[in-house]
């Protein structure tokens, strides 16, 4: 007797939703975690791939902009699967690019796309009630963490079994999972879709692109053209004020967007792009101190990043069965000062790693960063969206998104100028002891000598000016975490005494 499986229209649904939302995470993650092979492929600097983020970024905030539009004009299901056209259309570009003009526009071609996904994904939750509702929003936290996870993994294999070409190559499969699974969305069209006048919209691309340059050029002008950024920081504002008020005159949804003028929304907005702030620079500079000041090659890298995410899943698991049990269920506050303190005691124990921490050191610390980013962002989830009406629930989120799109990008920059002034520091300082005559500089000259008998002094000193540069990375790393524990005392500190959240 033949058997048969099925299952029910709940489970596909949560299976379509989890596809969807964990591609953009999947895809970034890979691409962040091989940004130096990829700019070695190109042919391409820093500078020049930076540009790539930000085609990405500017393209992501317009469409999420315009998110519901679409969904109001094309229908839910239909909208999520000319995304899923643009994104994969943009991953062939980037694979096969033979220049950083390709792959920028492949990376801007991916933005448009990959911006619908995350937003989709969770309004088509907010259709559920009760604890399916509940249930759901823990599988997409769980598809975010793991497609967040597998990103350094895939990237890692990617980068040691072939090359970087199939971080895009790679995304096929997941795609086209993606737009099978896509069939289980909601399609939704409106009569009369909202409109906005074309004029707002230039504005608003102005606008982007202003904040975007002014982001990108940041690390590369800090400190020699801070007139340029200035410049460009009134050109946004001005941009801003002229947007709003086009908008604002022409726009048919701008009563969704004051229904959204509350104190709790907002100030959820802040907590959102605090975390996503301190999840991003953390994932920018972990790295950057595994690899270049600790030694660890890259697929263990890989492994260490994807153990933060990892563990982010059982504290979410852990967060969710309490407030789903009949028995105690935690507060908003008590939530978000605990995620607080496993932040502080990150930072805090990171702040003292030595140049020989172990892989178990590190991984064991890395859980405690998972468990605040999971923590966190699931609290500010369940208040900022607490007194949301469902009529604006897509506004809000969407506005949501775009706020994450921008501080992601913003929260690289300011990693870049805050190493590049410690790394200058921290040199500095330690040159100064780096001349013949230095008691330390000749002890370490005759040990190196002792060690490498078969290199003369020249190469000592090459080398020695090699483990320079290496300790200021490290150092500068370590400010970070010193500088990261601060801000989550500071964060229990706001937490316990602000009341609008709450």
């Amino acid at each position: 007797m033949a058997s048969t499986f099925s299952l029910s229209r709940d489970t596909t649904l949560r299976l379509a939703i989890m596809s969807v939302a964990s591609l953009e995470y999947l895809q970034n993650g890979m691409l962040n975690f091989a940004a130096a092979p990829v700019m070695g492929g190109l042919g391409a600097g820093p500078e020049e791939y930076s540009y790539a983020a930000m085609a990405y970024a500017l393209c992501a905030v317009l469409a999420l902009f315009n998110h519901r539009w679409c969904a109001e004009r094309f229908g839910s299901r239909r909208f999520v699967r000319l995304s899923l056209l643009l994104f994969a259309v943009g991953a062939l570009c980037c694979a096969c690019a033979q220049t950083s003009h390709a792959f920028i526009l492949g990376r801007a071609i991916q933005g448009v796309g990959g911006a619908t996904f995350f937003t989709a994904a969770r309004v088509e939750i907010q259709r559920l009630q009760g604890r399916a509702r509940m249930f759901t929003l823990l599988m997409f936290g769980y598809a975010l963490l793991l497609g967040s996870a597998l990103g350094p993994l895939l990237g890692g294999l990617a980068l040691q079994h072939a090359n970087w070409r199939w971080i895009f190559w790679g995304m096929m499969p997941w795609l086209l999972l993606a737009a099978c699974a896509s069939g289980r969305l909601h399609q939704d069209t409106a009569p009369q879709p909202s409109r906005y006048h074309y004029g707002a919209f230039l504005w608003l691309i102005v606008l982007a692109f202003l904040l975007q340059f002014l982001i990108q050029r940041t690390p590369y002008d800090y400190f020699g053209r801070p007139g340029l950024l200035l410049a460009l920081l009134f050109a946004g504002l001005a941009a801003a004020i002229v947007f709003r008020r086009r908008h604002r005159r022409s726009a048919t949804d701008g009563g969704r967007w004051r229904a959204l003028a509350q104190s709790r929304y907002l100030t959820g907005l802040v907590f959102y792009g605090i975390c996503y702030f301190l999840v991003a620079a953390n994932s920018y500079i972990m790295p950057l101190m595994v690899q270049q000041a600790l030694g660890f090659d890259v697929p263990t890298t890989g492994l260490l990043l994807a153990t933060g995410y990892l563990a982010g899943t059982v504290f979410a698991t852990l967060y969710a069965r309490l407030l789903l049990s009949r028995g105690f269920k935690p507060g908003l506050r008590s939530a978000m000062i605990t995620a607080c303190v496993l932040l502080v005691a990150y930072g805090y124990l990171m702040a003292g790693l030595s140049p020989e921490a172990s892989f178990g050191r590190i991984a064991a610390l890395l859980t405690l960063n998972g468990g605040f980013m999971s923590l966190f962002i699931s609290a500010v989830a369940q208040g900022t969206f607490q007194s949301v009406e469902d009529e604006v629930f897509a506004h809000a989120y969407q506005t949501k998104n775009i706020v994450r799109q921008i501080t992601l990008s913003a929260a690289i920059s300011v990693s870049t100028v805050f190493l590049q002034a410690r790394n200058a520091l921290h040199y500095s300082r330690l040159v100064e002891g780096f001349v013949p005559g230095n008691p330390l500089f000749e002890g370490a000259l005759q040990q190196w000598q002792h060690a490498l008998p078969q290199l003369g002094q020249g190469q000592i000193v090459a080398l020695l000016g090699g483990e320079l540069i290496r300790q200021a990375m490290m150092v500068s790393c370590l400010d970070f975490f010193r500088l990261e524990c601060w801000i989550g005392i500071a964060m229990v500190l706001w937490i316990a005494l602000q009341k609008r959240f709450y």
